[in-house]
């Protein structure tokens, strides 16, 4: 293979379709517990009316909340980070790397048409990607 064929490896190729999200009045407490029973480092969050995609939640949003604010948050919708970068089912493997490089992201939320969650990619998803694009 060489580097151009990185470009036919796509969103659809290497995302989890299992996608775990929340709603923005969901308690906090239970979108981490559900982060660590489930091993994973964010949720997205999406609206209760339309389903779409309106921001994500990380393990990091919940632990800086509770050293700079406190304990006085209760819900997603009192950190969750709003307007995420979101991809689509047939970007390229390089385009998804460069936004969440560009962004200083480890997940990237891929959304239909509707802007509805369809599935994640995240960083382990494109280690395991090119481990087996540069298999000798």
């Amino acid at each position: 293979m060489n580097i151009m064929d990185l470009h036919s490896i796509t969103a659809k190729d290497i995302m989890s379709k299992e996608v775990t999200v929340v709603e923005p009045m969901e308690k906090l407490s239970k979108a981490e517990i559900i982060m660590i029973k489930k091993n994973i480092g964010g949720l997205p969050v999406v609206s209760p009316e339309t389903k779409r995609l309106i921001g994500i939640l990380t393990q990091r949003d919940v632990q800086l909340s509770r050293t700079i604010i406190g304990t006085d948050i209760f819900h997603v919708d009192d950190i969750y980070s709003k307007n995420p970068i979101n991809g689509k089912i047939d970007d390229s493997l390089p385009k998804i790397i460069k936004k969440m490089n560009d962004n200083n992201i480890e997940r990237i939320p891929i959304i239909d048409d509707r802007e509805q969650v369809i599935g994640i990619v995240v960083t382990k998803d494109i280690i395991q990607a090119l481990g087996r694009f540069f298999q000798p």
